[in-house]
């Protein structure tokens, strides 16, 4: 038998073993004792106690977003009531009864309320529409509360981002957990459970918001069953806000009403911008539907489209720039006539109009918005005249405002004119008329408008003024672009007058402005979108006439075709009137 052999074996093994095992104990010793405060960067001792932490931000340190003149749309504060789940009274607790006859609620609900609560998180009661609304308390319930001495129910001067009241919510975007995002975009310098930027104005300046993180917290430790540990109870941490802010140059007043607008003319899919003439400055942008900051989508395929920078058909709109071309390359003027039976032939195919005119002007046939007579301008013109003004003009690229190499105006679409090549009769004809490959934001719209107003000078569209400190020094500013000359200034007024006979002409297709407070000039258009039931309405216009200050766009897409009613005029003559009203000195 070869047994010195088997041992020698088994002696080399154990050796090996036990080597391993002491090279094991070893590294565990550094990771854990050793190297613990520093192991790859890492304060180890501080993560796992982390781990056991709960915590609840009063605020978050993240700067404002603000409107022209300081007001915030992203931050509101107000005395609510904290609470952190391990502290709950028992529902047979007297002291929970007490608290409800304080906040004026059945105690059950309130039992309802905390125990619906996992986490740390504010006390919050059913509102409209199914959303949680804080309970909002006075200085005399927090003080009968705080006497009530229950240790997880606190009464706090808290901060949230949004509520039901928030503005321009897609402009401002949301922000929202994404440990994917923090280590992908940011190269996790973020903490993984770290709400981020993810739309919007939140996105495009997560960086200069953010600062140095939270200000504000309340945390206490817990064991492996959720229970706090003894002797370390609640603790309150606060630290220097760094976050910058943001200033839009949207106008808070303005921007609700705008909204009002929309909500109440029953726009339920589409936008509008109103946009100061002089500056490009945007002073409200609105889309709808509406949504939810706190309930965000778990994927960006279903985050919410902001329409007012998404370009789609415009329908007649475009006979705007195909007026503007051909009037400024000398190839049209008012007194031009045209004959509209109610049809164009063009080749082996029929162009329709939506009425018959008759025997027209080109000023008559744009106040009607002729399709008969500017499928013929647009063949006139040709490919090269039509799409080098509609360049000039801003559309078929990105318009807005863009820092340190991003577009402020988050997901801007850059839209169409022409998408292949070709110059046949019926591709110029159509596209005249704002169909074909055609594609413009009601942005670009607005500036379109904007550049009529202006003697024919196009502004560049601005949504960011500046930055400023957490205690509101300014920090970096961002000043308006110098307009850009794109059409003669007869061509500009020649096309206003045109426009302000569309309202004022009883054949006027945008006559419904002709009652507005202030004398409008402007646009109309129905846009077919490829599905023979639905259409896309737009009006685009500038006002005061005499005195032009603002430039509008107005759009509702995919409007039933036979309804019959016109959403976009009705939206306009409550965002013009309001104005009027809000300057009634002018």
């Amino acid at each position: 038998m070869n047994h010195p052999a088997r041992r020698r074996r088994l002696f080399v093994w154990l050796c090996v073993w036990t080597c391993l095992a002491a090279l094991l104990g070893g590294r565990l010793f550094a990771i854990q004792v050793a190297e613990a405060r520093r192991f790859q960067g890492h304060d180890l001792l501080r993560l796992s106690v982390d781990q056991r932490r709960e915590q609840f931000v009063v605020d978050s340190g993240r700067g404002d977003i603000l409107d022209r003149n300081g007001r915030s749309l992203t931050g509101r504060t107000f005395l609510g009531l904290v609470v952190l789940p391990p502290w709950h009274p028992a529902p047979s607790d007297d002291r929970l009864r007490r608290l409800a006859e304080i906040l004026g609620h059945p105690a059950e609900e309130v039992s309802r309320a905390l125990s619906n609560l996992k986490g740390p998180g504010l006390l919050s009661f059913p509102g409209p529409e199914g959303r949680s609304v804080p309970a909002e308390l006075t200085g005399a319930q927090a003080e009968a509360i705080q006497r009530l001495g229950i240790g997880g129910v606190l009464p706090r001067q808290v901060r949230i981002r949004y509520d039901d009241r928030s503005l321009a919510r897609h402009v401002v975007g949301f922000i929202g957990e994404d440990p994917d995002l923090i280590i992908q975009a940011y190269d996790g310098r973020y903490p993984l459970d770290e709400p981020v930027g993810k739309m919007g104005l939140e996105r495009v300046f997560q960086e200069d918001l953010r600062g140095g993180g939270p200000v504000r917290t309340l945390h206490f430790y817990v064991d492996g069953k959720g229970r706090p540990l003894p002797g370390l109870g609640i603790r309150e941490t606060a630290d220097p806000d760094t976050g910058l802010k943001v200033q839009t140059t949207l106008d808070a007043e303005i921007q609700q009403q705008v909204e009002a607008a929309l909500d109440r003319v029953g726009i339920r899919r589409g936008s509008a911008v109103v946009m100061d003439i002089r500056t490009g400055d945007v002073l409200a942008m609105a889309s709808r539907p509406n949504f939810d900051q706190n309930r965000i989508p778990d994927h960006p395929a279903d985050y919410p489209r902001n329409f007012a920078v998404q370009a789609d058909f415009p329908g007649s709109v475009f006979k705007i720039v195909t007026a503007a071309a051909a009037l400024d390359a000398g190839l049209l003027s008012a007194s031009d006539r045209f004959d509209c039976p109610g049809y164009i032939q063009i080749g082996d195919g029929v162009l329709r109009c939506w009425k018959v005119h008759g025997a027209e002007t080109a000023e008559e046939a744009f106040a009607g918005s002729c399709n008969v007579a500017f499928a013929q301008v647009a063949i006139k013109a040709g490919r090269d005249v039509l799409d080098r003004y509609a360049r000039a003009l801003g559309l078929g690229q990105r318009v807005g405002q863009v820092v340190n190499q991003r577009d402020v105006f988050d997901g801007e679409d850059p839209g169409s004119v022409f998408s292949g090549p070709g110059d046949a009769p019926r591709l110029l004809a159509n596209t005249g008329i704002g169909q074909e490959n055609v594609r413009i934001s009601p942005l670009q719209a607005a500036a379109l408008a904007a550049t009529v107003a202006a003697d024919g000078r196009r502004p560049a569209p601005r949504l960011v003024t500046q930055l400023l400190t957490a205690r509101g020094d300014p920090y970096r500013t961002f000043p308006p672009a110098e307009p850009v000359r794109v059409l003669r200034p007869e061509t500009a007024r020649e096309l206003g007058r045109w426009m302000r006979e569309a309202v004022v002409s009883p054949q006027g297709t945008a006559h419904l402005l002709a009652r507005a407070a202030w004398p409008v000039a402007g646009k109309t258009g129905t846009a077919q979108t490829g599905d023979p039931h639905k259409v896309h309405q737009w009006f685009v216009g500038f006002f005061p006439y005499d005195r032009p200050q603002y430039a509008l766009a107005v759009n509702a897409l995919d409007v039933p075709a036979d309804l019959g009613l016109r959403y976009p005029e009705a939206a306009a003559l409550e965002i013009v009137n309001s104005l009027a009203a809000q300057n009634p000195a002018r």
